[in-house]
């Protein structure tokens, strides 16, 4: 199933016959397109039972913040990144802007939205792991970037089922 437009945001849902014996994790793949690009870069099996009721909510609601809104694109990503996965241990992860489905960070691919009140402004990156530092490289990163109206991103939302 594809939701939205591929070449702004989209959604592709799929359930694969063939990798579940019953219906209890209804195991297929779950895509982005953000831009005409596709999350994550390679193939994972996304547990769909368990990823798109999360992802639902998460897509429904979408948090608004006109400065991060407005932001350039390196200096948005990087500073939701940071309030998503603090360097500080001392301070809590803030989830409000992370839309990422569950497996997608399998790939290091990331996807953030922040609005506006009546636009939303899709952030996505696949990131490199720096082992010995526990965090994503943040230097150089190539950011898709894609904007749709809240209505859109809650009629994708609302449509978003397993097949």
């Amino acid at each position: 199933m594809l939701l939205g437009n591929p070449y702004k945001f989209a959604v592709i849902t799929k359930t694969i016959k063939e990798w579940n014996v019953d219906k209890t994790f209804c195991n297929g793949v779950l895509l982005f397109c953000v831009d005409g690009n596709i999350f994550p870069k390679e193939v994972l099996t996304a547990t769909l039972n368990s990823e798109l009721n999360p992802l639902k909510e998460k897509l429904e609601n979408i948090a608004i913040n006109v400065e991060i809104f407005n932001m350039e694109k390196e200096a948005a990503f990087k500073q939701i990144y940071n309030v998503t996965f603090p360097e500080d241990i001392n301070l809590d992860n803030d989830y409000q802007f992370d839309i990422t489905p569950l497996s997608f960070p399998e790939d290091n691919c990331y996807i953030f939205a922040v609005s506006d009140g009546t636009q939303v402004r899709i952030l996505a990156a696949k990131l490199k792991y720096i082992k010995e530092k526990s965090r994503h490289m943040l230097k150089n990163i190539n950011i898709n970037e894609a904007f749709i109206s809240a209505q859109e991103m809650k009629e994708i939302a609302k449509a978003l089922k397993i097949d």
